[in-house]
Order: C-alpha cells, then structure tokens, then sequence
C-alpha cells in the first residue's frame, strides 16, 4: 500500500524491468555504497536526484539486505542521511531523501525482531529523532502544495508507524493532525490532468492514517481514532477508490478495529461509520462481479448487527446498556436495494433477526409496491416481505416480555404495537393478500400464500409466548388474556376471512390444468436478488380477470404440436425449460434450497400448496381467526 503511488514509479522508471544484482552492483557493495553516499552529499541537485533514486532501487534488488546492512554498519549515526536532510531542508529535492528514508525504515529486513546485528535499533534511533526533532520539516512539505512532495511526507510518515507499536504511539501524541489542509490531502482527484506537481496524495494519505491502525494496539487505537477528520477523509473518499485500496481499508478496519480485542468503545466506532460513509459501503457491495462487494457487505454484517460498534442497540447489555443509533441504522436498511441484490437482502434480514422495532420501522416505510401482481418484480418484493416477517420470529424477538418490573402488558405499548405491526404491516393489507390467494396465476397465489402464513407464524408464536408468561407469573394471567383478545381481534380485522381460504380448500384437486398453463406460459423477465438461482418466469398475467372462484380456471392446455418431430422435440425441451424455471420461482418464493428442495416435479407444486394451506387453517383454528 505505501509503495503504490507516484513517488515509487518514479525511483521505478517507467516500464523498467527489475534491476539484477550483477547490474546494479558490478563493483563490490563497499565501493557502491561509498559512490551512493558520496553523491548523496552532492549539492549538485542532479546527483544527488540520481543517487536517491538509485538507492531505493538498489534497495528492492535481492541484494537490497547487504547494502542495508553494509550501510547501518558503516553509518551507524545516519550521518550522511541527516546531513543530505540539513542541506535540502526548504529547498528543492527534499522530496528525494525523505523518500530514500521511507525506504529504509520499511525495508523488511530492517524490522526485524530479535535483531542480533542491532541493524533494526539502529533505525529506530533515526525514526525516533525524526519524531522528536524534524516534524516541522515534514509540516512545510505538506503544506508545500506540491503532490510529490506531500507524498514523500506522507510516506515517511507511514514508514515510522509501522516501525512498531511504540514508535506510532510517539507519532501519535506528537504529530500535528490539525495541521492546516491536512484533512485535504485525502481528496480523490478524478479526471482532470493534473500537474506533475500536483499528484493525488489519496493513496499516501490513506496509507498513513490506516498504518495506526495495522499495529492493532488498543491504547493506540482509542487515541488516534479520536482524529476524527483523517478517518473521515479516508471513508467518505471509499466510492472512487480502486478495488485494491477499498479491500486494504475494510479489511484493515475488520481485522484491527471491529473486534472485540481492539478495546475500541461503540461510540468511537460509531464515529467511524457515519451516513456518508454507509452509503458508499452499501453502493459498494452492491457492485457486481466484485470481490470488493463481499468485503463491503461483511464490515456491514458486521457494523450493523453487532451492538459492540455503536449503531444497533441493545437495552439489556448489563452493566451499561447500548441505545444505539436506530435511526442511521434505518437509513441503511432504506437504502438497500434488497430485491435486486443478494447482499442487500441478507443483511438486511439479518439487522431485523429478533428486533421487532426495525423491522416494524422499515415496513411502515417499505419502499415496495405489492398492489400490482402484473409487476416483474412483485415475487420478489412479497418474498423479501415474508423473509423480513420471518426473520423477526427469530432470535428472541418478545424479550420484552422477561422484563420482571414489566408494568401491565398494554396493546398500545410500543413493542407491543411493533409486534402487531410486523403481523400485519401497513403496507401488505387485507385486500392485496386476499387478491393474491384468489388470483388466476399460481405464482402469485403462493406468493400471497407465504405471505400470509408467516403472519401468523409470528402471531402464534407471540401468543404462545404470552401464553408462557401467564403460567409462570400468575399475577400477570388478567393482563395476558386481555392483551391476547385484543390482538386476535386486531388481527382478525386485517388478515383475510376464512372464507377466502375455504374457497381455496375447495380447489383441493382441480388446479393440474391451472397449475400446467402457469409453467407453460411464455416467460419474461422476473427480478429476484443477483445471488439467487432463478430470476426469471414472471406469467404474463391480466390484472381484468385476475380472480377466480373454487379453483376454476378457463385457461386452455396448449399443445404440442403433433405435425413435425423435430418441432415436437424442441417444444419438449422449452416446456422442461420453463417448469425448471416454474420451480426454481416457486422455490424463491419459498425461501427454499434449490438444491434440496423437495419441489422436482410440478405435481409436488399443489401438494406443497395445500400443505401451507392446512398449516394456515391450523393456525387460524388455534388462535380463533374464524
């Protein structure tokens, strides 16, 4: 990462090839080394240019740790180094020598621990006095409005971070990061010609500030995570960067930050993730064929759903109870593009697992519409419905109800009426259910079928789960019992009549004729999530005569046609086509696996129907919809 930029191209050379060591060093390394050292105090600006450039390039060769070595033991002072500093101070060139330090202290071989030779000490010392004795120097090339220069800056700073956990600490606590225009140097320059002298520092700056957070000390990390407008430069720039510096930062954030051992508290890591800077996470990982879009969509997993960082709340975490930011959190979840793409709709299943209140937030707001039937995207806007409804049941979504200092349950409590509004949300009302288990196409019956019954998966489970409550508290029996009256007559008011699903009862073996046209029926365009097996086969579907009555149906059986077989042959193999296409969308709708669901052939279809049937006729019987 600190290497990638324009400073290292230019010690490079364009399109050069790597130096061999025979090249580089035809006389011994003693005599080379004289030469480099010689030029280097050079006041003559194009030998000393030269030798720097030669240096660092000589440094890359794989005889890089002798001349290093050779180098720390003749000079063990840097004198050379510090003398060329003084010389070039505020004058042209300094970029030249704080870049051949930069590649000094980074030299792999000058990090090592346990360093018998002392060469890693040695280089300490000389990060160290820099620390302590040349940030003004570094201060007047970031200000020096010169991008060349900026980046030198920014890379020698980057190269005494990582020197270890100690030296970051001093650079820490020492460095100016209110320095005037400092925050800028994060800007992304983006299709202008720029100046030679005024290359982009983005990536010299984002090097910088996330070398902090590599070494991963927890001390450290609470301090300088406070310097709010470098990490902020570094998020909010995320949507232009390239695909390697995007993984280099949320993986760097995912591994050092957002883990338990970081230390790092939930409102400081709230900070982090600001609006902004979500936004450009969600557009990210909704790229697609990007490996970038994984990465995105875990740091989002994990900022999201984990209360540790400061957006998700948790009102029973003991000693001190996290409130969370549920309002940035619901902006996320509507900016999430859930029926198109895979990532999208899992995390967004995921933020509302067992949290009735999100859940009830983002459907009272539900960016969908279910009213049209005839739309490419309604299977999968009704099957992200049911999966919301269903990934509230989870977890332990009536934690409410263990609260023992609990005052008398109350149907216009607030998690009480967020209960009742994940059952029936505002959005999926009595008529669009009712239309969808009445209509003529299968698809859309099934659609409004899981719909329903997950409903009222999540109202029994509430009632049973109030059921629990009145048998171990029996002061709370009265209050129980009248709480569930009140919400089975709520319910009763906005689910569908039981006559509605009698009528469906009542088809029980008169839909094979129904069921056939659906899957023969010329496909087009269906959108489910991008992850997501089947995205097509929506039935080209009249909303005029979209009802039908006892299962009745006046759609036609089309048939083969019977006067060519190689005509015959190619009709065979487009209607297996579509009723594979027929069951990977009834799968989707389902939320089943299409590898192991137990939907193979279209007789399997109207048995797994009525089946959710019955189960929706349990339910209503048990809790006394009829």
């Amino acid at each position: 990462m600190e290497g990638d930029n324009d400073i290292e191209s230019e010690f490079e050379g364009d399109g050069e090839e790597r130096v061999p060591k025979a090249t580089v060093f035809e006389t011994s390394l003693e005599v080379k080394l004289k030469e480099l050292l010689n030029k280097i105090d050079s006041i003559e600006i194009k030998l000393f240019s030269a030798a720097t450039k030669e240096f660092v390039k000589s440094l890359k060769t794989d005889a890089g740790a002798e001349l290093l070595h050779l180098y720390v033991q003749t000079s063990p002072s840097s004198s050379e180094l510090l003398e060329a500093w003084k010389l070039r101070q505020g004058k042209p060139g300094m970029s030249y020598i704080l870049s051949l330090i930069s590649a000094i202290l980074s030299h792999p071989e000058g990090r090592r621990y346990n360093d018998k030779l002392g060469m890693s000490r040695v280089l300490d010392k000389l990060a160290r006095l820099i620390v302590d004795e040349k940030l003004e120097d570094v201060y007047k090339e970031l200000n020096s409005k010169d991008g060349k220069r900026q980046n030198a800056a920014l890379l020698l700073m980057g190269s005494l971070v990582r020197r270890g956990s100690g030296l970051a600490s001093e650079v820490a606590k020492k460095f100016d990061f209110k320095l005037q225009g400092f925050s800028r140097l994060s800007e992304f320059k983006k299709g202008k010609l720029i100046d030679k002298k005024k290359h982009s520092t983005r990536k010299s700056f984002v090097g910088f500030a996330m070398s902090f957070l590599e070494m991963g000390k927890p001390g450290l990390l609470r301090w300088v995570l406070q310097q709010r407008e470098m990490y902020s430069g570094v998020l909010r720039g995320l949507g232009n960067d390239d695909d390697e510096t995007v993984m280099y930062i949320l993986s760097t954030l995912r591994d050092r930050v957002l883990t338990e051992e970081s230390l790092v508290p939930p409102g400081l890591r709230s900070v982090l993730f600001g609006s902004v800077t979500l936004e450009q996470l969600v557009n990210i990982s909704g790229r697609e064929n990007s490996g970038i879009a994984a990465e995105a969509y875990r740091v989002l997993l994990i900022v999201c759903t984990d209360p540790s960082n400061g957006l998700m709340p948790d009102l029973e975490r003991q000693p001190n109870p996290l409130k969370g930011n549920p309002k940035r959190l619901l902006g996320v979840m509507k900016k999430l593009k859930a029926t198109e793409i895979g990532y999208h709709k899992d995390l967004l299943l995921a933020i509302v697992r067992g949290r009735p209140s999100l859940a009830a937030a983002y459907m009272d707001e539900f960016p969908y519409s279910v009213e049209d039937h005839a739309s490419s995207t309604w299977f999968s806007t009704v099957s992200l419905a049911a999966s919301l409804i269903s990934s509230v049941a989870m977890g332990n979504p009536f934690g409410f109800l263990d609260n023992e200092s609990h005052d008398p349950l109350s149907f216009d409590s607030i998690d009480v009426q967020n209960i009742v509004n994940c059952i029936c949300p505002r959005p999926l009302s009595r008529s669009v259910v009712t239309k969808g288990l009445l209509h003529s196409d299968v698809l859309v019956k099934h659609g409004a079928l899981r719909l329903l019954l997950e409903a009222l998966k999540l109202l029994d489970s509430f009632i049973s789960s109030l059921n629990h409550i009145s048998r171990v508290r029996i002061q709370m029996v009265q209050s129980c019992e009248l709480l569930k009256q009140h919400i089975q007559n709520e319910v009763r008011t906005l689910l569908p009549d039981t006559q509605v699903l009698l009528t469906l009862l009542s088809s029980l073996g008169t839909n094979s004729r129904t069921l056939k046209s659906s899957a023969k029926r010329k496909p087009g365009l269906e959108k489910f999530p991008d992850n997501s097996s089947s995205k097509k086969l929506k039935a080209g579907v009249s909303e005029d005569s979209d009802i039908i009555i006892g299962g009745i149906s006046s759609v036609p059986d089309i048939g083969l046609p019977e006067d060519h077989d190689v005509v015959a042959d190619a009709h065979e193999i487009n209607e297996l086509a579509s009723e594979r296409d027929f069951l990977n969308v009834i799968s989707e709708i389902w939320g089943l696996d299409l590898h192991s669901s137990s939907l193979m052939e279209l007789k399997d279809v109207e048995m797994y129907f009525y089946s959710k049937l019955f189960d929706v006729l349990k339910i209503y019987l048990v809790e006394q919809m009829f």
